[in-house]
């Protein structure tokens, strides 16, 4: 299965295609990022601006092409905080969906920062010891503190210092005035104080950073400490001084300056200098010892958090490829229907239809509906053991097969409806919807459906085989059983009326000689 991530972000829009295999394993195909700059004036004014909502759209368009590219199935899409903030941002969202049929879900800032933490379990060792994980977006500052004991949230927090949005409130100059930097810096220290309270008293010494401000932060402070670039970015570890040191560089630099530094992203020339404060304040106001570079993030986190939450349907759609199957399938299951007894039932049905052929000629389509019908004929017990065949219908009806025609799901329904009691009658009102057509479709697959779901009365799947022969007026059903199949043959017995009524031929049913297990005397020979 292929799967898209679409994380409309504040400074950048991301695309990651990911593959996941049988074994439930994610592989990256492609990535792709844009950046767009939505939160360029909205936290400001309130509005995405038209100039933003241009990029985004045309961003996201080119995404969808390139995910279509890879066949890709499903693309889950989340928005935060530019979107999530902006008056406009709901129309925003329905011009994408019209536009490119892509559904966005805007996150809080909370789930921003659990989908952080799911990237981050998933790619970096987070020991015993407590730690903190640290997002800094262009609208909102993520901060995970994580239990090292118990692996879990301890405290989470969504901050509104995002770059973009300390870029808008406070720098106006270039470079930026000392009075601008100092109220950046009080407002920025003021808000991470209950953090600061929290990592002290539970000892955090380990910072673990995601997302591309912080990216770029350390490739610049690993140029001035080591110059070179860092080769792998996950995992890389560096000590905070050398971040305090680069924070100490840009702010005495005007963006040319800035843009000259190496390992800059050049996109970020102007908002690199909001993120510093925001890490340099963080490093100095706690103690933490160590930086940790982890490069996944709410992508990820999406990727993980749906893989988690679907992962049954992801297996069900490995292990079976076609849609139509997999949809009855699910739907049984959801059923609590007894697998082995419906699936025995189909094959049996099956093969009735195809040794009775002369009599129905029937093709291939009909005989996929009654493969159909046969696995959720039982359904109904679900609801209730009393009229189950009843319930079998409404469940059918009501189940959101997907791949099927209306038309399909109401043969397939009205099939199960009748596989027991009573024949189709006029005055059932499911059976006056059906077309005279289908009517036959029913009365001849429901008749097969009875005869086989008899076969199997016990429901231990004792029949193995059945060999059809027609004979004059009659039709003849040899059945070949791994034991005493009295049982089945009487129910099935039961069960024939249907068939009999609608061929003008009688069904007789028997069972062909069990071979019994030859003993075989074994020479038991004493050795010394």
């Amino acid at each position: 299965m292929k799967l898209g991530i679409l994380d409309i972000g504040t400074n950048s829009i991301h695309l990651v295609l990911v593959e996941i295999s049988k074994d439930l394993s994610i592989q990256v195909i492609d990535r792709a990022k844009e950046t767009t700059r939505l939160g360029d004036t909205s936290f400001q004014d309130g509005y995405l601006s038209e100039t933003a909502i241009h990029r985004g759209i045309s961003a996201v368009r080119r995404f969808k092409k390139l995910a279509d590219i890879h066949n890709v199935a499903k693309i889950k899409a989340v928005a935060t905080s530019a979107v999530r903030e902006a008056v406009n941002g709901g129309d925003f969202l329905e011009t994408i969906e019209k536009e490119t049929g892509i559904g966005v879900d805007v996150i809080t800032g909370e789930e921003e920062a659990r989908l952080i933490y799911l990237a981050v379990k998933h790619c970096i060792p987070l020991g015993k010891r407590p730690s903190v994980l640290v997002d800094i977006g262009g609208g909102s500052v993520e901060v995970v503190v994580v239990d090292g004991a118990e692996g879990g949230i301890k405290q989470c927090w969504s901050l509104k210092l995002g770059t973009l949005r300390m870029k808008g409130d406070f720098l106006k100059d270039d470079p930026p005035s000392r009075k601008e930097l100092q109220k950046m810096d009080e407002h920025i220290r003021e808000e991470l104080v209950p953090v600061f309270k929290k990592l002290k008293s539970l000892g955090v010494k380990t910072m673990v950073g995601t997302s591309g401000t912080i990216m770029n932060l350390v490739a610049m402070a690993n140029w001035l400490d080591q110059s070179s670039p860092i080769e792998i970015q996950n995992n890389f570890r560096i000590k905070p001084r050398y971040l305090r040191d680069l924070h100490d560089v840009l702010v005495k630099a005007n963006r040319k300056e800035r843009l000259k530094i190496k390992g800059i992203d050049p996109t970020r020339g102007d908002i690199i200098l909001p993120g510093s404060a925001v890490m340099n304040a963080m490093l100095e106001d706690s103690d933490i010892e160590e930086v940790i570079l982890c490069d996944e993030a709410i992508r990820e986190g999406v990727v993980y958090d749906y893989l988690e939450r679907n992962r049954s349907k992801i297996e069900m759609e490995n292990q079976i490829p076609d849609m139509r199957l997999r949809s009855v399938t699910q739907l049984a299951r959801n059923c609590d229907f007894e697998e082995e007894h419906a699936r025995h039932v189909s094959d049996l049905a099956l093969s009735l239809f195809d040794q009775t052929k002369s009599l129905h000629e029937l093709g291939p389509c009909e005989r996929e509906l009654l493969r159909y019908a046969a696995l959720l004929h039982d359904v109904g017990y679900h609801i209730n053991y009393k009229k189950h065949q009843k319930h079998t219908y409404y469940l059918i009806k009501n189940g959101d097969l997907n791949g099927f025609e209306e038309r399909e799901v109401e043969i397939v329904a009205n099939v199960a409806r009748y596989h027991c009691k009573s024949a189709p009658k006029k005055t059932h009102e499911n059976w006056r919807k059906l077309s005279g057509a289908d009517r036959r479709v029913v009365r001849i697959l429901a008749a097969i459906l009875r005869i086989a779901d008899g076969l199997d009365r016990s429901h231990f799947s004792v029949v193995k085989q059945v060999q059809c022969r027609l004979n004059g007026k009659g039709l003849a059903i040899e059945v070949t059983a791994s034991s005493d199949p009295e049982l089945e043959i009487w129910g099935a017995n039961k069960k024939k009326d249907l068939f009999e009524e609608l061929f003008g031929r009688s069904v007789a049913l028997t069972a062909r000689p069990i071979k019994k297990l030859k003993l075989v005397k074994q020479e038991v020979r004493k050795y010394a």
